[in-house]
């Protein structure tokens, strides 16, 4: 075959271990990844230099590179488990206070982005059936459609709501 070896489409029951496989490495290399940018950024969450440079590294050469080498390029570093081990063995106590840490400074940091004018140069359109709750185009930008969308979220589901759905 011409394709890389985890560029090979699934095969219809999952039984294989090349299925298996390719997963374990691909959560292996989030993790590595991810330890990457929190080592140099301290944050991935609203950081506009991340996305940046998973775009050149990661998704512009896209399957012109082995999987093993796009990882090595970006990271610095061979694919190994370390990451994903160092996750997977923390308890469960640990990850909670650890997470529960970093969504604390999170909040009290603020967002790092203009929320208000947010520009995804995109159309976003959230329906319910036929319904179309809230339009970008429509409303204005994002912000104003975040904005519609939360008002029925808590319209017809929050506390005293009868669901409306």
């Amino acid at each position: 075959s011409s394709l890389p070896l985890l560029m090979v489409p699934h095969i219809l029951s999952a039984e294989a271990s090349c299925y298996y496989h390719a997963y374990v490495l691909a959560d292996m290399s989030v993790y590595q990844t991810r330890d990457y940018f929190f080592a140099k950024y301290g944050s991935i969450t609203d950081n506009k230099e991340v996305g940046p440079e998973l775009v050149k590294s990661y998704w512009l050469p896209g399957s012109s590179k082995p999987f093993l080498e796009l990882v090595k390029n970006l990271t610095g570093a061979e694919l190994t488990a370390a990451a994903w081990l160092k996750d997977i063995s923390t308890s469960v106590d640990d990850k909670v206070a650890a997470e529960k840490a970093k969504y604390d400074k999170g909040l009290e940091e603020g967002p790092t982005i203009d929320v208000e004018n947010v520009d995804l140069e995109m159309k976003v359109r959230i329906v319910h059936g036929d319904e179309v709750i809230a339009d970008t185009e429509a409303d204005g930008g994002l912000a104003q459609t975040c904005a519609k969308f939360k008002n029925y979220v808590e319209t017809h589901y929050g506390p005293g709501a009868e669901s409306k759905a």
